[in-house]
C-alpha cells in the first residue's frame, strides 16, 4: 500500500465535506424521532434523498416485503458510501479495514447457512472487501486465499472447531478476532497515526463490553477463563488490566477503567440506567466523538474515514427509528437508544 501524505488529500476532502451535508445528521435524526409512524420516517427521508424502490409505496409490499425493501434501501446507502469514498480518495486501500467486518459476516453467514444447507445470498454485504460471488466461491471450494490473512485462516479453523463442539458460537468468536487482527493490520499499513487510534480504541470498548458482559455472568474462574480466551487482540488496554480487575468485579472495572483515556466513557456508563445495552450505546457514542475530534482535520485520509463512520451511524440510526416505529416505541423511549451522529 502506497503511503501518502496528507495533501494528496486535498480534493478527496474537499468532495467529502460536501458530501456530508447528506448525512442525516442531528436535526434530522431529531425529525425522524418525532415522526407519527414509521410510513412518516419513509417520507421524511426521502425529502432526504433516501428512499426505497418505488415498490416500496405499493399497497402489494407488505410485511416482511416491506422491510426487506427498507433494508435495502439502507444497504444501498452504505454501498453508494464505499463507492464514493472509492472513486475519491487517492488510495482505497487505506479505507479497506472499514469493509472487513463485513467480509466476517459473509464467512460467517456462508459458513452456517453451509452447515444448514440452506442459500446464503440475502445474507450476504456486497460491498466487503471481497464480492459476496467471490465469499461463496472460495467456501465452497475451500479456496481461502481471497480473504485477508487472518479471516483466511480463520475461516478453515471455524469449520474445525464447529465440526468438534457442534457450537456456532465457536465460528463468531474465532472469525470475530481475526476480522479485528486484520483491521488492525491493515490500518497499521496505511501509515494514518489517527485511524490506527480508532481501530486500538475499538477494540479497546469491545473488549470493555466482553469484559463487562462476563463478569457479570458471576461464573468465577471460569469465568475468567472464558474471558481471557474472548478478549480481540490488538487494543491498547492489555488484556492482563482485565484479568488484574476481574476478582473486583464491575466496580474495579470501571474504577480501573476511570483512571484512564476512557475517563469519559466511563463517566457516560455511569449516567444511565446500567444495563449493558445503554452502556454499548455509550461505548458506540464514545468511538464515535473519538472519529468526529479526529477529522477535524483540514484534508487528509481522516476526513473520508471520518464520513464512513458518519454514514454507518446514520444507518444505524434509521435503522432503530423504523423498528422502534413500527413497535408502537414513544420519542422519548426512542431517544434513549439512538447513537450519537457524527454531523
Amino acid at each position: 500500500m502506497k503511503k501518502l501524505q496528507a495533501t494528496e488529500y486535498m480534493y478527496a476532502s474537499a468532495r467529502i465535506r460536501a458530501m456530508e451535508n447528506r448525512l442525516v445528521g442531528r436535526e434530522r435524526i431529531d425529525v425522524l424521532v418525532e415522526a407519527r409512524s414509521s410510513e412518516d420516517v419513509m417520507n421524511k427521508l426521502a425529502e432526504y434523498g433516501i428512499s426505497p424502490t418505488e415498490e416500496e409505496g405499493s399497497a402489494r409490499v407488505l410485511g416482511e416485503a416491506v422491510s426487506r425493501k427498507r433494508e435495502e434501501m439502507l444497504l444501498s446507502l452504505l454501498k453508494t458510501a464505499y463507492d464514493e469514498v472509492s472513486a475519491s480518495v487517492p488510495e482505497p486501500a487505506v479505507y479497506a479495514w472499514f469493509r472487513y467486518p463485513y467480509d466476517c459476516n459473509n464467512i460467517k453467514a456462508v459458513i452456517k447457512c453451509q452447515i444448514r444447507g440452506i442459500d446464503p445470498s440475502e445474507l450476504l454485504f456486497d460491498f466487503g472487501a471481497v464480492s459476496a460471488k467471490a465469499t461463496v466461491e472460495a467456501l465452497t471450494t475451500d479456496k481461502y486465499g481471497v480473504f485477508p490473512s487472518a479471516m483466511a485462516k480463520a475461516a478453515a479453523e471455524a469449520r474445525e472447531a464447529y465440526a468438534k463442539s457442534g457450537d456456532p458460537q465457536q465460528i463468531d468468536a474465532i472469525l470475530d478476532k481475526a476480522c479485528y487482527e486484520d483491521m488492525l493490520a491493515a490500518v497499521t499499513a496505511s501509515g494514518c497515526e489517527t485511524m490506527i487510534g480508532w481501530v486500538k480504541a475499538k477494540v479497546d470498548l469491545v473488549n470493555i463490553m466482553i469484559a463487562l458482559r462476563i463478569i457479570r455472568m458471576n461464573r468465577g474462574e471460569m469465568g475468567k477463563i472464558f474471558m481471557n480466551t474472548s478478549l480481540l487482540p490488538g487494543g491498547s488496554v492489555p488484556h492482563s488490566f482485565f484479568e488484574e480487575v476481574y476478582d473486583g468485579g464491575e466496580e474495579a472495572l470501571w474504577s480501573g477503567l476511570a483512571m484512564g483515556k476512557y475517563s469519559r466513557f466511563v463517566s457516560a456508563a455511569e449516567g444511565t440506567n446500567n444495563s449493558l445495552a445503554s452502556i454499548e450505546k455509550c461505548a458506540d457514542d464514545h468511538w464515535t466523538s473519538l472519529v468526529r475530534e479526529g477529522a477535524k482535520v483540514s484534508f487528509g485520509a481522516e476526513v473520508a474515514g471520518g464520513y464512513l463512520v458518519g454514514v454507518e451511524v446514520s444507518v444505524k440510526n434509521i435503522r432503530i427509528i423504523l423498528a422502534a416505529k413500527d413497535a408502537g416505541l414513544s420519542s422519548d423511549v426512542l431517544r434513549e437508544r439512538i447513537r450519537e451522529s457524527y454531523v
